[in-house]
């Protein structure tokens, strides 16, 4: 047999144990594929839920548009996936921010929203199951009235990363959690949203779009919002544990890029560097008339003169000092 090449790995041990599993990216020859294993014996039934989990979402689907890569079962701790190639929702955020174009921002985010409406079967009225009790936190279905439309059924998963454009067609490249019963399409807005942002504030998303803005240009209320919020966070504690002790990496883990997007970046700072050179240049050149000019000569030759005839730290100097500043008062 022929070595097969590693492209990428990550390992969610961050999670819980019934949660942790392997995700590598591997080519053989031309071809490449995903891999999911799980990380110890607990994960194993995560990891069938996961293929059997791809069965209800293809009959929620309308049409083609959003499609699913296929998935084999290699043995009970290993899926195989399809690789898809494509750019995901998030790349294409992150490209707009960069280039500094809301409008071309706004507009991936409406044709989000647009796709889950549309993609999937949606219901009026929320479907209320133990699910919705344990993983969401939600005491009844009156929590959830006037937030629908709903999709069923629950795929949280559905993040701008998560999600893969290529031409006129979407896919989603993971659908780990699934649940039944049914989620707001505006929550699932909501994560992508504000996960997107937290991921990206240190490059100041935030101070360029804030968040806030944009919520509310797509209808999500405050009251909503701290909801929704309350939602994600039991959520997480399903994932994580209630006292987060898995949750290490947010302090220690060193995140895994792939190729491409290194290179997307690399680039990304050349082009910055180049232009921080043509503001050095620019600064240079600026600094070089002033040194010339008579008005900076006079300067430089008035403070040669007063350090001569009042020294600093000197009773003279202080002084004169205040001589000045009476008269710039």
């Amino acid at each position: 047999m022929h070595p097969m090449d590693l492209l990428y790995a990550k390992y969610n041990r961050h999670r819980l144990p019934p949660f942790q599993i392997e995700t590598s990216i591997w080519r053989d020859r031309d071809r490449k594929f995903v891999l999911k294993k799980a990380l110890a014996p607990d994960a194993v039934p995560h990891l069938q839920r996961l293929h059997e989990q791809a069965a209800p979402i293809r009959h929620s689907l309308h049409g083609d548009r959003l499609r699913l890569p296929e998935v084999t079962i290699i043995d009970e701790q290993t899926l195989r996936f399809d690789f898809v190639a494509g750019r995901s929702l998030d790349a294409l955020l992150v490209s707009a921010f960069r280039e500094r174009d809301q409008a071309r921002f706004l507009g991936i985010v409406a044709d989000y929203l647009a796709l889950l409406n549309n993609a999937f079967t949606t219901v009026p009225a929320p479907v209320f199951t133990e699910a919705m009790r344990q993983v969401f936190g939600l005491a009844a279905p009156a929590e959830l009235e006037g937030l629908g439309p709903f999709l069923t059924p629950a795929l949280v998963d559905l993040v701008f990363e998560n999600i893969l454009v290529d031409g006129d067609r979407y896919y989603l490249v993971d659908h780990e959690w699934v649940f039944e019963g049914c989620l707001p399409v505006s929550f699932i807005l909501f994560r992508s949203l504000f996960y997107f942002y937290e991921k990206n504030k240190a490059f100041g998303l935030e101070a360029w779009m804030p968040l806030a803005a944009v919520l509310e240009r797509f209808a999500l209320l405050p009251e909503t919002v701290r909801r929704y919020r309350e939602m994600d966070e039991t959520f997480q504690a399903h994932v994580f544990g209630r006292e987060r002790c898995y949750r290490y990496k947010d302090r220690y883990v060193k995140y895994a890029h792939s190729v491409p997007s290194l290179l997307e970046t690399i680039e990304h700072q050349r082009q910055v560097v180049r232009g921080y050179h043509v503001e050095i240049e620019h600064l240079r050149q600026v600094i070089s008339v002033m040194e010339t000019s008579r008005g900076w000569q006079f300067v430089q030759k008035t403070g040669r003169l007063m350090d001569t005839y009042f020294p600093p730290g000197t009773r003279r100097r202080r002084v004169l000092e205040r001589i000045l500043r009476r008269f710039q008062a």
